[in-house]
């Protein structure tokens, strides 16, 4: 029984002009901007790769000088694009795409997309994870209120229910034909998500189809969250006037005013320190340690005379190597010590502001989807902190390899040394390697068990609802 009326709910759907009217638009709207998305990382992509290679030949080709200054002249890396960030950007507007590499200091990434955007840019960028998050559910909405109080609206409930049909076997029926109908509405998404794959290359073609498992999962649970609640607001409701007030009551809250108050109550409970703040933080701790520029420097003064007495020694001129290669050593030392410190409690913080907008989706769905389909597409805070540490080593290596080099290579108080192409080739190329799968599903649980959650006591509420009717119309 539940079958048939669902065949025929489906049936109904479809020869309703509304909804092919709605599947139309949606359709195109999520095929569009899947289409412009992927032209858009396709091109990110490339203007990176060229400009990691200028970046190379500018390095080889920068001449001799002494290696520490070559430190100083430095390196820029590029944030690898993330394939499936054309099916859900995330915070990848927000965040950098390269940064600056040099000696004694940890920069920020930079190189913002949304600085160079309009002022368009406030109201979201159209992709196929918005689309679904927040166009979807207002046509699930518009199309589902009616399901039951329609029906009992125009006096069709109770005839059906007077023929024998069972109150769970409607309602359950409905709501596994209208879940079919939306369904259709995921077909563009998911031909987004096949061809990103299809187009990857062979060696992340694994990890991008269990992304894109996971992502088509995360959305088919979103959709048949909002088909099953429409569905038992409907039963509940005396007529669609008030179902249709009150589905569109929970999409505004939970599409539009819960992300922004979230957002707020958490960086008000979990604050980020400004920015002045931090860098004069990072100052005060960096005065603790040696400058390795500064030969008057206290610290400086104490680290020569350990040094001294450890090799038996009266002057640096006397030492097997250059002292100055070995000061800048300790020196790039205890700067990374003091960065990673900053920059791990920073980077904490707003991981853990990102957990509390996660749990928020308690109270609206939206926020624990939109949480987990950013981490699956790899566009979240977590990937981008693990691109921004991975620079960071990367950095720290290639200054420790200048400064070895001058001083194991110049000549104890010769200011003159000078090193060239061949010492800049021995620095490798930066590599991201990938996030691991099991780091995904990590960071993506939460929004995941939130989901379920919700989908679990909206099919309660479904079955209650069922209950609900058959007290209505007695």
């Amino acid at each position: 029984m539940i079958f048939q009326i669902a065949s025929k709910e489906l049936v109904d759907v479809w020869r309703d002009g509304r909804f092919r009217l709605a599947a139309v638009l949606v359709l195109v709207l999520i095929g569009v901007s899947g289409l412009l998305a992927k032209a858009q990382t396709e091109r990110a992509r490339s203007e990176r790769a060229a400009a990691t290679k200028l970046e190379r030949t500018n390095w080889l080709e920068q001449g001799e000088k002494n290696s520490h200054s070559a430190g100083h002249y430095g390196v820029n890396v590029f944030k690898p694009t993330a394939p499936l960030s054309a099916f859900d950007r995330g915070i990848e507007p927000f965040v950098g795409t390269a940064v600056f590499l040099e000696a004694h200091r940890q920069n920020q990434t930079a190189f913002l997309p949304a600085q160079d955007a309009t002022a368009m840019r406030r109201f979201g960028e159209l992709s196929s994870a918005l689309a679904l998050q927040v166009l979807v559910p207002l046509v699930i909405v518009l199309l589902c209120f009616g399901a039951l109080a329609a029906e009992r609206e125009s006096g069709t409930l109770r005839q059906l229910l007077s023929l024998g049909v069972h109150p769970r076997s409607l309602v359950l029926g409905k709501a596994l034909g209208l879940f079919a109908c939306m369904l259709m509405l995921l077909s563009p998404a998911a031909l987004v998500l096949a061809w990103i794959v299809w187009s990857s290359p062979a060696e992340s073609a694994g990890d991008l189809r269990q992304r894109a498992a996971w992502l088509a999962a995360l959305y088919v649970g979103y959709i048949g969250l909002f088909v099953v609640l429409s569905v038992a607001i409907s039963a509940v409701s005396s007529n669609a006037r008030t179902a249709l007030s009150v589905l569109l009551c929970l999409w505004a809250f939970n599409c539009i005013l819960a992300p922004r108050l979230a957002s707020d109550l958490v960086h008000s409970q979990i604050p980020t320190p400004k920015l002045a703040a931090f860098e004069a933080a990072v100052q005060q701790d960096m005065q603790k340690g040696i400058d390795g520029h500064d030969a008057r420097d206290v610290h400086m003064q104490e680290f020569m005379r350990k040094t001294l007495e450890e090799h038996k020694r009266s002057r640096v001129e006397e030492l097997p190597f250059n002292f100055q290669g070995l000061a800048m050593l300790e020196s790039e030392r205890f700067s990374s010590q003091v960065y990673e410190h900053h920059f791990a409690k920073l980077w904490d913080r707003l991981q853990e502001q990102d957990r509390a907008v996660t749990k928020a989706g308690i109270l609206a769905p939206l926020l624990a989807v939109r949480s987990a389909s950013m981490a699956f597409a790899g566009t979240d805070f977590a990937h981008h902190r693990h691109f921004a540490t991975a620079a960071e080593k990367h950095r720290f290596e290639f200054v420790r390899v200048l400064n070895e080099d001058l001083m194991n290579n110049a000549k104890p108080g010769d200011a003159q040394y000078v090193a060239g192409r061949a010492l800049w080739e021995t620095l490798k190329e930066f590599r991201l390697d990938p996030f691991p799968m099991s780091s995904v599903w990590t960071v993506a649980r939460t929004g995941v068990l939130v989901l379920a959650g919700w989908l679990a006591a909206a099919l309660v509420f479904l079955v209650w609802s069922a209950g609900r009717l058959r007290v209505v119309n007695s």
